[in-house]
């Protein structure tokens, strides 16, 4: 009899020791490490972050995210942020991960930002599972919200959108020769007299379908273009090169960005907006105005272009300054062209 209860005993201690702890995860707060605030564009991608609204179960060494969406994690591999789905941010270089009873932090490095301190923390709180599962629901339904809101706007822009698009002056053209990243392939082309290409130094990153360009980026170069009396700074149209050897096509472009709303599309040519939404104001936005134009010479892709951010108009929004800028960018875009 003894033996039996010793073996029941046992037996009990083993499936509790095997059983899986579950423990419920929410993001709680995203800052540098040295607690000075995030500026500029900086703070709108690190709201972006924050707005993903990670809600995740902990099992074991294992993470089973619902919030953005439905994924899992393995912390044995957990190597960079990219497996957190924070996609086309690969400025962004972890470097350690800490779990406690109550608090789960990610620790990273910002190579993008312009600021001192380069160290970022995004920082989760564990939840009781019944604050767990009532939070999923009331963002789910926020989430059709949302949806509901962001496409109320697309059709109201779509039926009078605040960009009045000019006609095209044709302007005086001078011949230049750009190179592609490899400095081996001469590009020529075809500008206004009026403007001139500077290889630029600054940090800028940008993705066009599966092509990643940046002057943090292999396979890419970036010319910004100077103007003696308009200069509008990142708002500017740039061209981008790459050799990436990934394939380019605008209509591909379009279909996967289905938050774009056209003003203008030829072949290789779109000019418009997108709509995002805005998370304190609870309403739907136009998130930024963009000209894209695209050539494809040898292995170099050609992408002349500008996407300028609802946090860069003053006074947003402004329908006057939007349609300076965005007039401005498309005229010069309109007026390059390939040396035949």
């Amino acid at each position: 009899m003894k033996k039996l209860i010793i073996i029941l005993i046992l037996s009990f201690s083993l499936q509790s020791c095997g059983q899986e702890k579950e423990t419920f995860w929410e993001i709680e707060n995203i800052h540098r490490e040295d607690k000075e605030p995030f500026i500029g564009l900086t703070a709108a991608f690190m709201q972006e972050i924050y707005d993903y609204n990670f809600h995740f179960m902990k099992r074991n060494d294992s993470l089973y995210f619902e919030l953005p969406e439905k994924f899992s994690l393995d912390l044995k591999n957990f190597k960079n942020l990219r497996q957190l789905h924070i996609k086309d941010k690969d400025y962004y270089e972890m470097y350690d991960y800490k779990f406690s009873d109550d608090n789960f932090i990610i620790k990273f490095k910002d190579n993008a930002t312009m600021s001192a301190s380069k160290n970022t923390i995004i920082e989760f709180k564990k939840i009781s599972k019944e604050q767990y599962e009532k939070n999923i629901a009331e963002t789910v339904a926020h989430q059709k919200e949302i949806a509901k809101k962001m496409s109320d706007l697309k059709n109201e822009l779509e039926k009078q959108p605040p960009i009045i698009l000019n006609e095209v002056e044709k302007l005086p053209l001078k011949s230049v020769e750009i190179y592609d990243d490899k400095n081996q392939n001469e590009i020529k082309l075809l500008i206004p007299e009026e403007i001139n290409l500077r290889e630029s130094g600054d940090i800028k990153n940008e993705k066009f379908g599966d092509i990643k360009i940046g002057t943090l980026k292999d396979n890419s170069k970036i010319y910004d273009i100077e103007h003696p009396e308009n200069d509008y700074g990142l708002k500017q149209l740039t061209i981008w090169v790459s050799t990436d050897p990934s394939a380019f096509g605008m209509e591909e472009y379009v279909a996967e960005n289905p938050d774009m709303v056209l003003v203008k599309k030829e072949k290789d040519n779109v000019v418009g907006y997108t709509i995002s939404y805005d998370f304190e104001n609870e309403k739907a936005v136009i998130g930024s105005f963009f000209t894209l134009k695209y050539f494809k010479v040898g292995n170099a892709h050609i992408f002349i272009h500008s996407d300028v951010y609802r946090s860069q108009i003053k006074n947003y929004p402004n329908s006057e300054e939007m349609n300076k800028i965005i007039n401005f960018n498309y005229q010069i875009s309109e007026n390059i062209d390939l040396q035949k």
